[in-house]
């Protein structure tokens, strides 16, 4: 009772952060977050106190986080309730976006100060590169790693698909977004093919898992969190069965695209899948804007990485931002007011 007590009052802090007020100008949701004023920090009210705090001065920080109810979104609220509840003199707001490509143009025009972001698109906004090409680079810092996101490649029992390689010819389906558009040639490339050696399909999410369902499609790909609800209905419908990469496929793809790294789909996370799935991933992450006031940031997540045991029960998936996980991902230069307490706490050397 007492954890879905808590649950449900992140919650409702989480929704009363975004209740009124206008959208960023840059965004295509309907109005219903509140801009955060610019950063502003008065003189110090503080000088840090017995729990190791920089100096605090009033501060006001938006973080771009997600859509409405979603787990980025929820994450935002909890850890932001987390940080004002510990300084009451900082002022955090979470707000709805489409994800990280909003929230990238939310902090790069200076709508947001912080934001969440796979760690693919925080590299490429960094680099001024992919879809960021219109801005500047060297822009973002990172603050701290979170939960990953995998990429799922499933096929029903039966299925003469054993290893990545023996999708050629075999009708593929591909979620719509970045798994479609970016991540799917990376792997062609891995493996040495071309567009023309599948027979892809880019659907829904709910499409895709149909269509291996009904069979219409040999195999689906998706990058997810786990346990995704769509794919455990699917496993629970039909016998399905996960393909994993090898290890030289994961080091090549991980020298040629840093932000994918080797992960892991615990056995036993779907219906029938009895052993540890190797695949690849990428971490969804905490980046901030380069100027973003070094104090703000190092008491930021020191009260993060500090609380894991109350971020756990408010919200489970938001103490994946934590200590152990801190660095993870990081494929853009450390905020130094993160880098300063990462070394502090042995996350860095």
């Amino acid at each position: 009772m007492k954890k879905v007590v808590a649950v449900l009052m992140a919650m409702i802090l989480a929704f009363g952060l975004v209740a009124c007020g206008e959208k960023p100008a840059n965004s295509t949701e309907a109005p219903v977050t509140t801009k955060a004023p610019d950063q502003t920090p008065a003189n110090s009210t503080q000088s840090g106190d017995e729990k190791g705090y920089a100096p605090v001065s009033k501060t006001n920080v938006y973080i771009s986080a997600g859509p409405s109810g979603g787990n980025n979104f929820m994450i935002c609220a909890t850890l932001a309730e987390l940080v004002m509840k510990e300084i009451p003199d900082y002022t955090i707001s979470a707000g709805i976006s489409t994800g990280s490509q909003e929230n990238i143009l939310n902090m790069y025009g200076g709508d947001a100060q912080m934001g969440i972001s796979m760690s693919d698109a925080a590299m490429y906004a960094y680099q001024a590169g992919r879809e960021y090409t219109d801005l500047k680079a060297n822009q973002f810092n990172y603050v701290i790693g979170g939960y990953d996101t995998i990429i799922h490649v499933f096929v029903k029992n039966g299925s003469d698909i054993q290893k990545f390689e023996d999708i050629k010819g075999h009708k593929v389906v591909v979620t719509k977004g970045t798994t479609s558009q970016y991540y799917l040639p990376i792997l062609l490339e891995a493996y040495g093919f071309t567009d023309a050696d599948i027979n892809a399909n880019t659907l829904s999410l709910a499409d895709a898992v149909a269509a291996v369902q009904d069979g219409t499609a040999d195999i689906g790909i998706h990058i997810t969190s786990y346990p995704l609800a769509a794919i455990t209905d699917l496993a629970n419908s039909v016998d399905i069965r996960f393909i994993s990469f090898d290890d030289e496929h994961i080091k090549w793809i991980h020298e040629h695209y840093a932000f994918f790294a080797e992960k892991t789909i615990p056995a036993n996370t779907y219906k029938g899948q009895a052993a540890d799935v190797k695949t690849i991933g990428t971490t969804n992450q905490m980046i901030c804007r380069a100027d973003l006031d070094e104090n703000f940031v190092y008491n930021f997540v020191k009260i993060v990485c500090e609380n894991a045991e109350y971020l756990g029960i408010a919200m489970p998936l938001a103490a994946k931002f934590n200590a152990v996980n801190s660095v993870d991902g990081a494929v853009i230069p450390i905020h130094p007011g993160a880098e300063k307490y990462y070394k502090e706490c042995g996350a860095l050397k």
